[in-house]
């Protein structure tokens, strides 16, 4: 654990450099405490920690798939309007 009481496993860190990569690494750090002291719901922490164990790449894609998708829709809907 580090100073801020944040376990800094090799997920969590995947997930710091894919998250906040453009920032200094302290600051990624910072943020991710922050996220988890925010989260001080046990229930909370443990999903957080379940989704970055996870393949976060394939996730992160699927996500974004699902939004382009909807706006292609939205945008559809909005010329046959």
């Amino acid at each position: 654990m580090d100073d801020e009481g944040v376990e800094r496993s090799s997920d969590l860190d995947r997930v710091r450099r894919l998250l906040f990569g453009d920032v200094p690494e302290d600051e990624g750090w910072e943020r991710i405490a922050a996220a988890i002291h925010g989260a001080a719901d046990p229930e909370r922490q443990e999903a957080i920690e379940k989704i970055a164990s996870g393949d976060l790449g394939r996730d992160l894609m699927e996500v974004l798939r699902r939004l382009r998708d909807r706006d292609e829709a939205d945008e559809a809907e909005d010329e046959t309007e």
